[in-house]
């Protein structure tokens, strides 16, 4: 029996360049397209996009460089590029977690 973790996580970006009802279908079509993207939404109005994905298929750079790529580029003023740069950390060290193998039966850590 074949038995798959997901880890899913939902990212909420600001873009730029987006200004129509249009903009939103055409974001949401190249998004899903992306392996382990499960939900897209947008908000042409308020320039966010909604990403819900799996972490152990695609993250946050991935959705970066394809929004970038159809011309909707994530929004570069100072608190977007902090934020950016927070989530980056954050699915860095899940990743990281999400790898790890745990010590078990009281046996020490190899090196150890």
């Amino acid at each position: 029996m074949s038995i798959h973790n997901t880890h899913l996580v939902t990212r909420i970006l600001k873009v730029s360049e987006m200004v129509c009802v249009e903009c939103e279908k055409i974001i949401g079509e190249a998004l899903t397209m992306l392996d382990g993207v499960s939900k897209v939404s947008s908000n042409w109005k308020k320039g966010l996009v909604m990403a819900s994905y799996d972490l152990q298929k695609t993250r946050i750079q991935e959705v970066e460089k394809l929004l970038s790529d159809i011309g909707y580029p994530p929004s570069n003023g100072f608190i977007a590029r902090k934020k950016l740069d927070w989530l980056h950390f954050i699915e860095k060290n899940e990743v990281d977690n999400l790898k790890h193998v745990g010590h078990c039966c009281s046996k020490p850590p190899v090196g150890a």
